[in-house]
């Protein structure tokens, strides 16, 4: 099942826009993972950098054109997701990915152009790379979570 998370601004200077909306709209962090920042009341966001799959793949200068957002939502079965896709026939961005962080993702547009994104829930990505042997130390510079963070989000 594919559920809402939150809308991702891409961003040009990750704290720039912290402070505007944490500072000036007084929107608190929910979880603050370097060029990743989710707030708490839905809106996510990114400062991509260069080597993204999403800059390389949709390229740097569509992306200064507009389209300078996706709508990000979250599933515990991707391979799912990316059956419905197909059957839809829908333009696809990229096959499912792992990100930096760990999070296996998809995206793909809507019928107007929307770039779309479905990930892993937090709690399915960060349980897959627990369960991948992965040590602590390793998973916290992947992730850019602290450890009792992690633990937190995968106990629910």
């Amino acid at each position: 099942m594919v559920k809402y998370h939150s809308i991702v601004l891409f961003v040009r200077d990750i704290e720039r826009s912290k402070k505007f909306y944490c500072d000036l709209l007084n929107i608190p962090i929910e979880i603050d993972m370097g060029k990743n920042v989710i707030l708490k009341q839905g809106i996510s966001l990114w400062e991509i950098q260069e080597d993204n799959i999403i800059v390389t793949t949709l390229g740097k200068e569509k992306l200064n054109k507009g389209n300078r957002s996706e709508l990000y939502f979250e599933t515990d079965n991707l391979e799912e997701v990316e059956d419905l896709i197909k059957q839809n026939h829908l333009r696809i961005l990229h096959e499912i990915h792992e990100e930096p962080w760990g999070q296996q993702t998809i995206r793909f547009f809507d019928y107007d152009s929307n770039l779309i994104e479905v990930g892993e829930e937090l709690r399915v990505f960060l349980k897959r790379l627990v369960d991948s042997g992965i040590n602590d130390e390793e998973l916290q510079r992947k992730t850019g979570m602290r450890i009792e963070e992690i633990k937190q989000c995968i106990r629910g």
